[in-house]
């Protein structure tokens, strides 16, 4: 596991230093579930411009697939 660093205004903090370890464990569950979802949308985000850049250069389904099936 690695550490980040999120800034929020005082009493907020406060609140956060004062909260039972599990319900903060059960929030840095959540937060690393956004995180992820956040890095999932990025992905996807790259392959659509992908898809953008290959279908304005020509490729198509079936020629993506002619391409796939052929032997090395």
């Amino acid at each position: 596991m690695d550490r980040i660093v999120l800034e929020v205004d005082s009493a907020l903090a406060r609140v956060w230093r004062n909260s039972a370890p599990a319900l903060k464990a059960e929030y840095e569950r959540k937060i690393a579930d956004m995180l992820r979802e956040l890095k999932e949308a990025e992905f996807d985000k790259l392959l659509d411009k992908a898809g953008r850049t290959a279908k304005k250069n020509g490729l198509t389904e079936t020629k993506l697939n002619q391409l796939l099936s052929e032997e090395d």
